[in-house]
């Protein structure tokens, strides 16, 4: 078995009247904060942005860091170990509308996350233990 380098992904949690925004591939049944990788030498920041800005098409502010969640998964033959930096990001548009063709997005009713398969699981599981106003979250891999 052959480990892959660290990936270092940005996520949003975009909010609007108690729902969420979540991001799923055409070929996968589960979902994901929008976001993406970023990229050797980019500010996670700025990674966050450009990501939403290719997915969405929409401008986006990042308003506050909510956690780090650590994840690792094993896919073929490849150890995937990946840090999803977490924030709580503004976007401009109400409706916004895929600029992916593999991606589509949705929103969710937040009390329905807990039975959505959201993933990674460890992350779905740090949004639903924390609350308003808590301090950032750190949730390790495999724990």
């Amino acid at each position: 078995m052959s480990a892959a380098t660290t990936e270092i992904i940005a996520r949003a949690i975009i909010r609007r009247n108690n729902q969420i925004l979540l991001a799923r591939q055409h070929t996968k049944a589960w979902s994901f904060l929008p976001g993406g990788h970023v990229e050797p030498g980019e500010r996670v920041e700025v990674a966050l942005v450009r990501e939403l800005v290719e997915e969405l098409d929409t401008e986006a502010k990042i308003t506050g860091f909510v956690g780090v969640v650590e994840y690792g998964y094993i896919e073929g033959d490849i150890t995937h170990h990946e840090l999803n930096l977490v924030f709580d990001v503004d976007i401009a548009d109400d409706e916004p509308v895929s600029q992916e063709d593999h991606l589509s997005f949705h929103w969710l009713p937040l009390n329905q996350l807990a039975e959505a398969d959201v993933r990674p699981g460890s992350l779905k599981k740090a949004l639903l233990a924390a609350g308003d106003n808590q301090p950032p979250f750190w949730h390790p891999w495999n724990s």
